[in-house]
């Protein structure tokens, strides 16, 4: 019974086996598909985002021209092709825009219809309320089919900042829910944009997009708490089951969700699944066939083995205790040609020779057992019993089935006593941690991190190729050595918090920069320090160091970095960069007490250009007139691209406010001359602003707005000159040009 026993453990362990890889994969493939729903949701909701902060710039833009004009602009001028609200906007995004008056009728439309009358409405009295510059997100029901868009309302102030009425910009939602440039959720897949304000949304499933007022998702919980955005449909969307994921949008009350269709995220599982079950089934049926021809050759030897099991339990029970078979030999010397005769034998020493105790015994050892002869034991016998100097030693078998063996030799009164104990499992057991050991070594070695043991005394015992090489490279031996003397006194301190926390149990990782080579490269780690606890899971005895090189990781991230930073048309820093140094500069002002002053400036008459002879000069002025301002400037001087014709120029470690007011009058001079753009002559001018900071609670959106509005007095002085005013920090108004 033990063969079937045994085969149907193997089978229930090899089944469980494949049962425990089916749901380990499947739930690795749930969790890829629901990070692939989680990145598309995330994709969505930055690109809702980016776009109704460009549609919030343009009512910002909007209110300013407004402003600036005392109301005069119109909608049709703002929205015009090429205008300033296709500045920010796509051009192929025409979104309807209304202009209400402050009595709340409609003064003015383009690109979509709007109620007649809106002062009623609750959005329009909160900004006629209010005095604040921020802009108003909701999303409204516009029909009874579950319709809605997203609303952005922003107020207009008159003269005295009295209430002038507000700009409205409506964007409907599958606008982003209809981009497959961005976020394609594959075959079968959701995508969905949900108004927290109104129940209503807007999804994509594969090439159809609807509205629904019921639909609703909730997060998945685990114990209690939300799953990593994981989200449910309350109510099933069309049948097919899906793994969602979401992303809020709080400023926006919009929720973006994403979800991918299951049969299409788990297909490969599925194909993996049917191959290991397969693979599973074959190996059942060799399994079962294997085990009926055990069983049958079994039912052969069952007599032969009945009758061995009966001679064994008839031999002596008082047995020796020990675990070795104990043989007692007498000389028979010239008599029998040096062979030994067998005195007396315990039971494991007849197990081993394979006949019954009664026997053995009076016979001839070299009669008994002739490999005895062949393996040279009769002649250690011999040597023992002639010299009277006992012998023990280990040794494998030369014949028959090979062994490992265990035995001592001690003379006694005309012959031998010889212990003996099998040991092959022990030795084997020994090759086999020996082998298992050189196996992981080769993967130590065949990995490209550095690897080491470092233990409780931080000694390093154990180190792979690529950490002997760095070693080798140093000029040390790590082996055996304690790590104050391999890496250093400098190095060991600023690496012992991490060692200490190590040593308590702790997983650390952290980042690591070597010092500089002599030809200028360095390089950075990413450093894993894992405990290794002792067999009771009691203490720590040591470490282990994992070191990954992460040079060119770094550096790809900083690249990308320097790359979000940079305006692209004209290779100057971007208003993201820009705002950056600006906060490094105002805080290292307030922590030097140093004079720096921000420059804004535009372009006078850039419009006229632009609109006469087309974007391709109008960029080509940009990038001109970027040229002439680096250049008229320090090296130390940061010059930045706000957007269109827009300029920002930082000026550090001012010594008086005249430095700048000479750098602005020199920007002013060089800006004056012609530009010559591939045949195109531009004569046009800039208008500063300059505004001083030394210290105090202002930010630096208010430093910026404070030089904003001495460009305005630049240009209400008639333009091509500059405005400079003094700071909050104990600088005299005196110093205004």
């Amino acid at each position: 019974m033990l063969l079937p026993a045994f085969a149907a453990v193997v089978l229930a362990a090899m089944w469980a086996a494949v049962y425990g890889q089916v749901r380990q994969e499947r739930a690795a493939a749930r969790h890829e598909a629901l990070l692939q729903s989680h990145a598309q949701a995330r994709t969505l909701a930055e690109n809702t985002g980016f776009l109704l902060r460009q549609v919030d710039h343009a009512t910002q833009l909007f209110k300013l021209k407004f402003e600036e004009t005392d109301g005069a602009l119109r909608l049709p001028e703002f929205a015009r092709k090429n205008g300033m609200l296709a500045s920010l906007l796509p051009p192929r995004l025409t979104l309807p825009v209304a202009l209400y008056g402050p009595d709340g009728r409609l003064a003015d439309s383009v690109q979509g219809s709007f109620a007649a009358e809106a002062g009623a409405a609750g959005w329009f009295r909160a900004l006629a309320g209010s005095h604040g510059d921020m802009a108003q997100f909701s999303n409204p029901a516009i029909a009874p089919s579950h319709e809605w868009r997203i609303r952005i309302a922003r107020r207009l102030d008159g003269a005295g900042g009295r209430f002038a009425g507000a700009i409205v910009i409506l964007v409907d939602p599958a606008l982003f829910v209809d981009d497959y440039d961005r976020v394609e959720a594959g075959p079968g897949g959701y995508v969905g944009l949900l108004s927290r304000d109104t129940g209503l949304s807007t999804s994509r499933v594969d090439d159809r997009v609807f509205n629904d007022g019921t639909l609703a998702f909730a997060a998945v919980r685990h114990g209690g708490a939300a799953d990593s955005e994981e989200a449910v449909a309350r109510q099933p969307v069309d049948g097919i089951e899906r793994v969602y994921a979401f992303r809020d949008m709080p400023r926006y009350a919009l929720t973006a969700v994403v979800g991918q269709a299951k049969t299409h995220a788990l297909a490969r599982f599925e194909r993996r699944r049917t191959m290991y079950i397969s693979a599973a089934a074959v190996a059942s049926a060799v399994v079962l066939a294997f085990v009926a021809a055990l069983r049958q050759q079994a039912r052969r030897l069952r007599d032969s083995t009945l009758a061995a099991h009966e001679a064994q339990r008839q031999l002596r029970a008082a047995a020796d205790a020990s675990l070795d078979a104990v043989f007692l030999l007498k000389a028979c010397r010239d008599a029998c040609g040096g062979d030994f005769i067998l005195v007396d034998v315990n039971e494991r020493g007849a197990a081993i020779l394979g006949h019954a105790r009664a026997e053995l015994l009076g016979r001839r050892i070299g009669v008994l057992v002739p490999s005895w002869r062949a393996e040279g034991f009769l002649d250690k016998y011999r040597r023992v019993l002639d010299t009277g100097q006992p012998l023990e030693e280990e040794f494998e078998t030369r014949t028959g089935t090979p062994r490992w063996l265990q035995h001592q030799i001690v003379a006694i009164d005309d012959g031998v006593a010889v212990t003996t104990r099998d040991i092959t499992a022990r030795k084997q057991a020994e090759l086999a941690s020996r082998q298992q050991q050189a196996r992981l070594r080769t993967l130590a070695d065949m990995m490209p991190a550095m690897i080491a043991y470092v233990d409780d005394d931080q000694v390093y015992r154990f180190q792979n190729l690529v950490y002997e090489q760095e070693f080798t490279r140093m000029g040390v031996q790590a082996i055996g050595r304690h790590a104050r003397d391999v890496i250093g006194e400098p190095r060991y301190a600023q690496l012992q918090p991490w060692v200490r926390r190590a040593l308590a149990g702790e997983a650390v990782t952290f980042e690591e920069d070597e010092d500089p080579r002599p030809d200028g490269t360095q390089r950075s780690f990413e450093v894993h320090y894992i405990p290794q606890w002792d067999e009771e899971h009691r203490a720590v005895v040591g470490f282990h160091v994992v070191r990954t090189d992460v040079t060119a990781r770094r550096r790809e991230k900083q690249h990308l970095l320097r790359l979000s930073t940079i305006d692209a048309l004209t290779g100057l820093t971007n208003r993201a960069g820009f705002m950056d140094r600006l906060d490094a500069a105002m805080a290292y002002s307030r922590a030097h007490d140093s004079l720096m002053a921000v420059m804004y400036l535009d372009i006078d008459r850039f419009k006229p250009v632009n609109d006469t002879y087309g974007h391709a000069v109008g960029d080509a002025l940009l990038k001109a007139f970027a040229g002439r301002l680096t250049h008229a400037l320090r090296d130390t001087d940061m010059v930045a691209r706000l957007g269109g014709d827009e300029f920002t120029v930082i000026l550090e470690r001012l010594h008086r406010c005249e430095d700048a007011e000479r750098s602005a009058a020199k920007l002013v001079a060089a800006v004056a001359a012609p530009f010559d753009l591939d045949g195109v002559r531009a004569d046009i001018s800039t208008s500063i602003g300059v505004a001083f900071y030394r210290g105090g609670d202002l930010d630096a959106a208010g430093l910026l707005a404070r030089a904003d509005l001495l460009l305005y007095e630049a240009k209400q002085a008639g333009r091509n000159t500059f405005r400079t005013g003094g700071t909050l920090a104990g600088l005299q108004p005196d110093v205004a040009a």
